[in-house]
């Protein structure tokens, strides 16, 4: 057994010596390991070690940070360049002149107002046209027997005036007054679409826009209709009655049902283009007589040119020239013999 003194002296050199390894380790540099340093620097300047122990502290803190997700704000995730689908923003804003206007397309548009078409009733132009393509007219405005009354082949309703009108009316010019009132606020629809459309309509489209709206106002009033359908015949380069009858038959298709709807005329496109052409053809024919009709009604308003008859006191130097020229014949005739 050892004695007390002996122990105690063992006691002194073991922790003398742990003391001397503790200093030795605290003067040697080393790497911390990721673990956070809490000393302080005295010296005002982060050293390397500082400034690694603060970025792996960093990402210590944000790898065990957890958040509730009811307690959390959200915030939006800071956008990376390698996931951006935006294009690159200018750092100069540059002012783009403004897109050129697109041209109007037009082909020899209409001189004639809404109110010129529907001008005279029965006898305007609107009549005149759109009824001689229901043979209710004749090319030059008379009126057939159709117009007093017949059966419409498509329903069999009885059918009167210029236009077929089939929705209750006493006498034809009744059913005339009735179904020009309703084409004139089709009319109205017709052109508002035109102009969002930025198309001008000749006379012919715009009369034949209103054939289709008597025909079948669905057709021509839809969209798409009519109009939609023009300028699609304008854009695959159509031009003046081809483009009309194109778009008059395109307008009896119906895309959303991928189908023609067209129960009168057999639902085939053939049946459809032969009709449309047959009362576009109509329209043409009632339209040029109209226009000579008119040409020459303005000729017989025209005053006919006249001979000036000449002033009186031309008249009265005439007069007194004759009157005294017998006078100085005779007094001539008597110098001579003297």
């Amino acid at each position: 057994m050892k004695s007390p003194a002996l122990i105690a002296l063992s006691l002194i050199a073991f922790f003398s010596s742990a003391f001397a390894a503790r200093a030795d380790t605290l003067a040697a540099p080393t790497d911390n390991g990721g673990a956070i340093d809490v000393s302080i620097n005295t010296s005002g300047t982060p050293s390397p070690s500082d400034t690694s122990t603060l970025a792996n502290a960093t990402v210590l803190s944000a790898e065990k940070q957890t958040t509730s997700p009811i307690d959390a704000t959200p915030t939006a995730p800071t956008p990376t360049t390698a996931l951006s689908f935006d294009p690159p923003v200018a750092s100069t804003a540059v002012t783009a002149p403004p897109p050129p206007t697109p041209p109007t397309v037009a082909s020899a548009p209409s001189s004639n107002t809404e109110a010129d078409l529907f001008t005279g009733g029965s006898d305007s132009l609107v009549a005149r046209t759109v009824g001689h393509a229901e043979g209710t007219r004749t090319a030059d405005g008379n009126k057939t027997r159709a117009y007093y009354g017949h059966s419409d082949p498509g329903n069999n309703v009885w059918n009167l005036g210029s236009f077929s009108y089939q929705h209750g009316a006493r006498s034809p010019q009744e059913a005339d007054e009735k179904q020009l009132r309703r084409l004139q606020r089709q009319a109205d629809v017709i052109r508002q679409k035109a102009d969002a459309h930025r198309l001008s309509l000749s006379l012919e489209e715009e009369l034949n826009a209103i054939d289709l709206a008597n025909q079948a106002p669905l057709a021509a009033l839809d969209t798409p209709g009519y109009v939609e359908w023009l300028k699609k015949a304008r854009d695959r380069g159509l031009t003046g009655s081809e483009a009309v009858l194109w778009a008059r038959t395109q307008s009896y298709w119906n895309p959303r049902l991928n189908r023609w709807e067209a129960p009168g005329l057999g639902n085939t496109e053939g049946n459809i283009s032969h009709d449309q052409n047959r009362r576009l053809t109509a329209i043409a024919r009632a339209l040029d007589v109209y226009q000579q009709q008119t040409l020459a009604r303005r000729k017989e308003d025209e005053p006919q040119d006249r001979v000036a008859e000449k002033p009186p006191a031309e008249k009265v130097a005439d007069q007194i020239i004759a009157q005294d020229l017998p006078q100085l014949k005779t007094r001539a005739i008597a110098q001579v013999r003297n």
